[in-house]
């Protein structure tokens, strides 16, 4: 099965563990517009257009393989849709949701924010939320993020 890893298309292989830390997979931006949150989205859109089991997508976010289980299952009553092949230009590294202390939709508007350097209202409409959400979430996100440095220095 070929994927996008990195910048290049690579056969996935488990054994050869090419998604070891070394690559990173890249998520098109349109799999979070779809009403379901966004781990639902991410778990959905590695099983089915990635074709990765439940424990290694577990494995690459940090989190345990029932939630990824529920969060796959609860993707699938929210939504039906299959992923289009449409190229989008705006990819998300898989690499940014591993850290657990931001949310997925905090990590992925501070990514979309900081790193790509979008305004709230882009954001916004890319990821079929209120502007006004968006401005909350990337606000809670660098307070986290201050406090955590804090409490490093501490």
């Amino acid at each position: 099965m070929a994927n996008i890893i990195g910048n290049e298309i690579n056969e996935y292989n488990p054994d050869v563990g090419l998604l070891t830390g070394k690559y990173d997979i890249f998520l098109p931006i349109n799999i979070f517009s779809n009403g379901a949150s966004g781990l639902e989205s991410i778990s959905k859109y590695l099983k089915d257009a990635i074709g990765l089991r439940y424990c290694k997508i577990a494995d690459l976010l940090n989190r345990d393989d029932r939630t990824i289980w529920g969060a796959y299952k609860s993707a699938n009553e929210k939504s039906n849709n299959n992923f289009s092949s449409e190229e989008f230009h705006i990819k998300i590294p898989l690499s940014i949701f591993k850290e657990r202390s931001l949310s997925v939709l905090e990590a992925l508007t501070e990514y979309l924010k900081d790193e790509l350097n979008l305004r709230y209202c882009k954001i916004a409409v890319l990821l079929d939320k209120d502007p006004r959400t968006i401005w909350t979430v990337y606000n809670r996100a660098k307070k986290k993020i201050k406090n955590r440095e804090n409490a490093k220095t501490n």
